[in-house]
């Protein structure tokens, strides 16, 4: 293969089209080729509606101006390289670099033939591999929400009168109690609940049956069972950094609302569960049981009343 062959081999990602407009500069630049020499690389330049050659030699870096219809050689002599920068842009590649302390900048094609040329240039010149940066996960702005518990206050480890909800991490909450120190804890995922019964019963789901967690009739009392137009109950579900299960119930207005659906879950993937779990050939009809406790707890139900019937609904 001749030298005019190979150059045109080098420009074969370039096309066939851009290797015919750059003929006479295959021919012009293959003759100042030395015996000596070999071709490393080639791609083309456009510029003031003409395409230009660039070759990469074993020794030189090579190009070609036309003054007054004549061709003119320019030569970049690689020992006299310094502070070699290749710049890859969305519609061109920038290749800057000092030659006998003359800054030097060229715009090439932004194609599959120049790409191949600024990776020899920067093999040449010894220019390690730039590592793609990581993209930096934005924190989200901090979120904040002054909590009022209906249910969970003694599962936090502080305790008094004003606990506030920030967010100020992935996946995280922490919650001040009383401008304390805050606790930390993971954001498993939390659910809005018109009905505060429904919200008890999701809890009941979460942690062991009998737990520190109130029925619903105590967190009724507290705000009745329906909270109106714009009132609402949350369940947050958390957890320590042990693993322990902290589900809170919240009360929440329309302006909490937009607060919490700005939080950030974690990522892991948790299955809110039952601590106990029936077999599958049967379910425990927990919101039956908490009306029957509400019946019981308000004078309607007798004990023995009650009895009888929970013993029906879990058929013992």
């Amino acid at each position: 293969m001749n030298l005019q062959e190979q150059i045109r081999d080098y420009l074969k990602p370039a096309g066939k089209q851009v290797i015919s407009l750059v003929e006479e500069d295959i021919e012009f630049l293959s003759s100042h080729i030395e015996s000596d020499e070999k071709i490393i690389s080639a791609t083309t330049s456009w510029k003031r509606a003409t395409f230009f050659l660039y070759l990469l030699t074993s020794k030189k870096i090579l190009t070609s101006e036309k003054i007054k219809k004549e061709k003119n050689l320019i030569s970049y002599d690689l020992n006299a390289i310094s502070n070699l920068i290749v710049n890859r842009k969305f519609l061109s590649v920038e290749v800057m670099f000092t030659h006998l302390k003359n800054e030097i900048k060229i715009k090439l094609n932004s194609d599959d033939a120049t790409k191949a040329f600024a990776d020899k240039l920067e093999n040449n010149f010894g220019i390690s591999e730039k590592p793609i940066p990581k993209k930096k996960e934005k924190e989200p702005k901090t979120i904040k929400l002054n909590m009022t518990i209906l249910n969970g206050k003694e599962q936090i480890k502080e305790s008094g009168f004003n606990y506030v909800l920030q967010q100020t991490k992935h996946g995280y909450i922490d919650i001040v109690v009383d401008f304390k120190e805050p606790e930390t804890f993971k954001l498993i995922k939390w659910e809005r609940v018109e009905n505060v019964q429904k919200s008890a019963s999701s809890i009941v789901g979460w942690t062991v049956i009998g737990s520190k967690f109130g029925n619903a009739g105590a967190i009724a009392g507290a705000m009745g069972a329906n909270i109106g137009k714009d009132k609402s109950v949350a369940t947050l579900f958390l957890k320590r950094e042990n693993g322990e299960k902290v589900p809170l119930v919240i009360k929440c207005d329309k302006k909490d609302l937009e607060k919490l659906s700005l939080l950030i879950v974690a990522e892991e993937e948790e299955i809110i569960q039952a601590d106990v779990t029936p077999s599958p050939a049967t379910s425990i009809p927990t919101e039956e049981l908490i009306k029957l406790k509400e019946l019981l707890d308000v004078g309607i139900l007798t004990q023995e009343e009650f009895d009888a019937k929970k013993k029906q609904l879990l058929g013992i």
